[in-house]
């Protein structure tokens, strides 16, 4: 019953707020001060946060659905990544800032200053950035901002790395699990979108999707989805697990990509036009799929700890580390 009410209300909010004009309208900061004080003000921001500490005290799978809705809706401001760093400011004990919190993929020093690669870091207030086995929080307004990569992320450079330091924290897992889950998300809407054309789409006299061809593509697809929303679920209920965030990351990376290109070719000439919504979603996967490590960087990790793993079959492998 949670799941559904939490479920009903993000897709709600992302369809009263998230609209694909608002979406196009959202390039930096002050564009997107309306659409977050919105998203602000549904409550999502602590549902992570224990009860002790003023939030709702939910788990990750919990809020799952709030990831899904924003995907659906190809929302381009890292909400949950505000809301994972909220919740690692509250555990550390440190007063939690207001604004946009993005979290950092990765970081190194250059010439004394600090460069790290922020997704969304062109909207944050505030970035959670990799330092040692931990992150550190830094104001997004000390650093020097450069848009790289079609918006796949921001390159920061700040001079004096200066913030409250989060012992534990792994940037680079939880940023790949929210990225997941809001590829899914995007997935899902391609889907419908491409089954609702395919049905409205006439051709010789009948829709489109009564043409056996079409009907093996959108099968293919559904299945896509259906096996991305699985390892979403997997990786949402083990945040912590490298192993089972890999094999989502891997698994729904690799999974868009053919998502994506189904959805474009059923879709024929009308999906080349950029004015069409779907572009919105099947951005969001490339940049999805960029972003937090790519498909081969998680494999490869996962790989390793399949070598790694004591006199255990692949079998006993997944049993126990990837599904709980």
């Amino acid at each position: 019953m949670t799941d559904s009410l939490i479920a009903d209300s993000a897709d709600r909010l992302m369809a009263e707020v998230v609209t694909p004009a608002a979406v196009r309208g959202l390039k930096d900061r002050a564009s997107a001060a309306p659409v977050w004080m919105q998203l602000a003000e549904s409550g999502f921001l602590d549902a992570l946060v224990a009860e002790a500490q003023g939030g709702a005290g939910l788990s990750a799978a919990e809020t799952l659905p709030v990831l899904l809705a924003a995907g659906r809706h190809a929302l381009p401001l890292p909400l949950a990544a505000t809301m994972a760093a909220r919740t690692a400011i509250a555990a550390a004990r440190e007063t939690i800032p207001e604004g946009i919190i993005a979290i950092a993929a990765a970081a190194r020093a250059d010439d004394g200053a600090l460069v790290a690669q922020v997704p969304a870091g062109e909207f944050a207030d505030m970035v959670l950035v990799p330092d040692g086995d931990g992150a550190i929080l830094l104001a997004a307004d000390a650093a020097h901002r450069e848009a790289t990569g079609e918006g796949t992320f921001c390159r920061m450079r700040w001079r004096a790395a200066n913030g409250p330091r989060l012992p534990g924290f792994d940037a680079l897992l939880c940023g790949a699990r929210i990225e997941t889950a809001e590829m899914v998300g995007a997935m899902e809407a391609l889907c419908a979108t491409t089954l609702r054309y395919a049905n409205d789409r006439a051709q010789f006299g009948k829709p489109i999707g009564k043409f056996q061809a079409v009907q093996q593509q959108l099968a293919v697809m559904t299945e896509l989805v259906h096996g991305a929303r699985a390892a979403a679920h997997l990786a949402a209920a083990a945040p912590g697990s490298m192993e089972a965030v890999a094999a989502a990351k891997v698994t729904i990376g690799e999974g868009a990509m053919e998502v994506a290109a189904i959805a474009h070719a059923v879709h024929g000439a009308i999906g080349m036009t950029e004015e069409l919504d779907l572009h919105l979603l099947s951005d969001r996967l490339r940049r999805g799929r960029l972003r937090y490590g790519s498909e081969p960087y998680w494999a490869e990790r996962l790989g390793r700890a399949v070598l790694a793993a004591p006199d255990a079959t692949l079998l006993d492998f997944v049993r126990t580390r990837v599904f709980f």
